[in-house]
């Protein structure tokens, strides 16, 4: 499968791999895997994250189902919380996925579990739920980046989103005059940073306005190397 900014990557020259089943950037052509990594650390970066699973959970009591098919304690979150998890198997014990759980409300939740797994976080989620419980599988449907580096928020701001909320909480914001985007204080690369959750149509306009809103702050496109 390819990301929706698959022929953005190209443009740009993008070393690719892949990832969960996903067609991903590794690097860009005129940086490299270490002034990614640098730019990140020292500035911004924004990387396509479009791989990631991504569970909608909807219906009543559908917070107390996911809390029963996973090991953190979702009682502990308020809505607009995230939350680090594992789902395991019941009869073994071992971990099927770490993921992050994003509790919406009690009856709508999103989880996002890595791209090799999400699939089978789905197949279990659905096998088990309970008569008014859906699970939605909008792993294609939906694009996330991640904007990454101790100038992340000075980027989103220039753009419209929200911006200082906590680490591990989320907003809902939309683009100046564009597209709507979950907001979330969360990211892998250890620098402050946020992920953006938003339709997959509207990933090429966001990106490119990121990009363009960042460049006076050093941002960089950055592969999954970096």
């Amino acid at each position: 499968m390819r990301s929706p900014l698959h022929e953005r990557h190209v443009a740009r020259g993008a070393r690719t791999a892949v990832f969960g089943g996903w067609e991903m950037p590794l690097e860009y052509a005129g940086g490299g895997v270490l002034r990614e990594h640098a730019a990140v650390r020292e500035a911004v970066g924004v990387f396509d994250v479009s791989h990631l699973g991504k569970l909608v959970v909807q219906g009543d009591a559908a917070a107390v189902y996911v809390d029963s098919c996973l090991t953190n304690a979702l009682d502990r979150l308020e809505p607009g919380q995230a939350q680090y998890t594992m789902a395991c198997d019941d009869a073994t014990g071992g971990v099927v996925d770490d993921l992050i759980v994003y509790l919406r409300a009690d009856d709508d939740l999103l989880l996002v579990p890595n791209a090799a797994n999400s699939a089978e976080v789905a197949r279990r989620l659905r096998s088990g739920a309970p008569v008014g419980v859906e699970v939605v599988d909008r792993h294609t449907e939906d694009a996330v980046l991640a904007v990454q580096g101790p100038r992340c928020d000075e980027v989103l701001a220039a753009v419209g989103l929200p911006v200082g909320h906590p680490y591990m909480s989320f907003r809902s914001g939309s683009l100046d005059g564009g597209a709507t985007a979950t907001v979330c204080r969360t990211g892998y690369t250890g620098e402050r940073g946020y992920e953006l959750v938003l339709p997959a149509e509207a990933a090429p306009e966001v990106w490119d306005r990121l990009l363009a809103a960042g460049e006076e702050h050093g941002i960089r496109a950055c592969g999954l190397g970096a």
